[in-house]
């Protein structure tokens, strides 16, 4: 594995811990507010927009890599198995490439946007009032780190170092 390899799988292995004890804060905050709305009949303000505006994004985006290095992601191998090798890298090498460009233009046009949030202050229109910046530097994070896992996986195709 190179040092870029070895860096990038850290840093996956940091932020999809933090993926994993935000799930957990999300579990424990949605079960309390459940109880406090039937019991007390008084609900957590704004649980709705910091589960789905925050934690969700937490979740999904800092464990995105961490799930594509793994193979978590959903694929369709009908004829993949038909296949020859060959034949499987070429075709990984083309999604691959296709995917790098897509999520770099998303991460790029994100960060535009998750920047321009910054210098505008545009916030959330409930009573919690919490800027929505954040949460889109969050998903950039989180796509840029696939973009550098699926280049780096492209590379390790092309010098004839991964298998299926």
């Amino acid at each position: 594995m190179t040092f870029l390899g070895k860096i990038l799988a850290e840093t996956d292995r940091f932020i999809t811990n933090i993926s994993a004890v935000t799930i957990f804060i999300m579990m424990v905050w949605i079960v309390v507010d459940v109880l406090l709305r039937s019991i007390f009949n008084a609900p957590i303000a704004g649980t709705i927009e910091v589960t789905g505006e925050y934690l969700l994004v937490i979740i999904v985006y800092l464990s995105i890599s961490y799930t594509y290095k793994e193979g978590g992601h959903v694929s369709v191998e009908l004829f993949q198995n038909k296949f020859s090798l060959g034949v499987k890298k070429g075709v990984k090498l083309v999604t691959n490439i296709f995917a790098i460009a897509a999520f770099f233009l998303l991460g790029v046009a994100n960060f535009k946007k998750s920047v321009e949030y910054f210098e505008a202050d545009i916030r959330t229109t409930s009573l919690l009032n919490y800027p929505l910046a954040p949460a889109l530097m969050i998903i950039t994070l989180g796509v840029f780190l696939l973009v550098i896992n699926l280049t780096l996986e492209s590379i390790s195709i092309v010098r004839g170092k991964k298998d299926y």
